[in-house]
């Protein structure tokens, strides 16, 4: 992974990366599904003298697909989809649909800019396939590298330049696991617990405050218009029951009144684009910082995983290697002449006999069994016929022991191969995700700049506007002569 991606080298991209152009939506037709006999809406996307034609699914689908691409990278958000229950409300209501699809014209827009500009998404030839004229997307989806992607990221080798021969191993087994969602790192990283802490705040704070209450002011605002516009109505049908200066000082005030429902209509749509909507796109940021967040979290949680993993099969290793040498040591003593003469006729044998070690244990049980008879007893008969049955169930103990050495080598060996690749994927992640996350507070530190401009400049021109209409009612009222 590298903080700049290389170029493809096609058409788009040279486009977007010469020239610097900007992508447009410059309009949006419902238009017919002709199998199915829907109707959906089509946004015309050009960029500089290509244009093509997408539905807001295919949006949809490109953003996911730069997600599963990139899940380390913070991808933009596209405007949220409505309820079936939204939608069904909103098709009974002309002028709330086109201002839906207006403002879906202004907001993806912006997510293909935001994308272009990225040093990374911006070089993707999946997203310039989207925008190439003649391209049917449904084929791009079903087609590599697409379609050769793990359905779960987590089970994705995203570090480049791992060894091929571990990659492989990887990819053919299951030897990366899925941590469950509510992991709890045993060694997390002190900076990333932070920004996830401080991350989790930001959308808290503008899900659940910033971008509610910006809402409920333009509803109100709109709501207020609607008022001004009656208001206005009546004050000019006030003024035909007068004559004189003080009609026309009632029909001005009329005048004013409309003026104020204009410009408040006006500042309703302008606060609506400049400012409201980039408040939603950036409660939707922290969500999608959040997610990036956790992904790097469950990558960490993999590390930790298969270096359990690993230790526990070393444990069984070192185990059944103890029990092969011990299994080693017994067979000596037991073919040694001593033992086999059935007595021990110098003091090193003797002291093996008389040692209370495993070994010396289990020699002096066989020697006193090689002296009496197996069927001398009912007991013994049972242990006899135990271990006939014992014998049928594990031919041959030695093998097995042996077989399952080697086959717990053999999965260390691809477990460390597992832990390498992690190991390397993490750091980058880590590494990656710095620097988007630098990038991204730079450009979020930029748009709150600007929409906080906007939102200053949107107040005092409709404050200025009103001040001039109620100037001249001033004016009017001053001409109303004194009885």
């Amino acid at each position: 992974m590298n903080n700049t991606a290389k170029a493809c080298g096609c058409s788009i991209d040279r486009i977007l990366f010469q020239d610097e152009q900007y992508i447009f939506i410059t309009d949006a037709q419902k238009q017919s599904d002709t199998p199915a006999g829907k109707s959906y809406v089509a946004y015309s996307i050009r960029l500089s003298d290509i244009e093509t034609r997408r539905r807001y699914s295919e949006f949809e689908s490109l953003r996911k697909a730069l997600c599963h691409l990139h899940p380390y990278l913070i991808v933009p958000p596209i405007p949220e989809k409505h309820s079936l229950v939204d939608y069904a409300a909103l098709q009974t209501r002309v002028k709330d649909d086109l201002a839906m699809v207006k403002k879906r014209k202004r907001m993806l827009q912006t997510f293909l800019n935001r994308v272009a500009r990225h040093p990374q998404l911006g070089r993707d030839h999946v997203f310039h396939r989207f925008l190439e004229n003649g391209v049917i997307w449904s084929d791009v989806l079903h087609s590599p590298p697409l379609s050769t992607l793990p359905r779960n990221p987590l089970h994705m080798i995203l570090s480049k330049d791992s060894d091929l021969q571990h990659r492989n191993i990887l990819l053919a087994s299951n030897l990366i696991p899925i941590p469950s969602p509510t992991y709890i790192l045993k060694t997390p990283n002190p900076q990333f617990e932070e920004s996830e802490k401080f991350t989790f705040r930001i959308a808290n704070y503008m899900g659940n405050n910033l971008d509610k209450s910006q809402r409920k002011v333009i509803r109100r605002l709109g709501e207020l218009a609607n008022d001004y516009a009656e208001l206005g109505a009546v004050y000019n049908g006030f003024s035909l029951n007068e004559s004189g200066a003080l009609a026309n000082a009632i029909e001005k005030i009329g005048q004013a009144v409309d003026t104020s429902y204009t410009e408040t209509a006006q500042m309703v749509a302008s606060l609506e684009g400049d400012f409201s909507e980039p408040i939603q796109e950036h409660s939707q940021f922290a969500q999608i910082v959040k997610q990036v967040l956790r992904f790097r979290h469950m990558k960490h949680a993999q590390v930790e995983m298969i270096e359990d993993s690993l230790g526990s099969k070393k444990e069984t290793l070192e185990m059944l290697q103890q029990m092969e040498s011990e299994a080693q040591r017994l067979e000596h003593a037991i073919s040694s002449p001593e033992i086999s003469n059935g007595g021990a006729d110098d003091g090193t044998t003797a002291e093996q006999l008389n040692n209370n070690s495993p070994i010396s244990s289990n020699t002096q049980v066989l020697a006193r069994r090689s002296t009496t008879r197996p069927w001398s007893s009912p007991v013994r008969m049972m242990n006899a016929v135990g271990h006939q049955l014992q014998g049928m169930i594990d031919v041959d103990p030695e093998a097995t022991r042996r077989n399952q050495i080697g086959k717990t080598k053999d999965a260390m060996e691809m477990l460390q191969g597992a832990l390498d690749v992690t190991r390397k994927d993490l750091t980058e992640i880590s590494s990656e995700l710095k620097t988007e996350l630098d990038r991204f507070q730079r450009e979020k530190v930029k748009d709150l700049r600007d929409m906080l401009i906007a939102y200053a400049k949107i107040h005092a021109r409709y404050c200025q506007k009103n001040l001039e209409s109620w100037q001249e009612v001033r004016a009017e009222i001053d001409k109303i002569p004194m009885a």
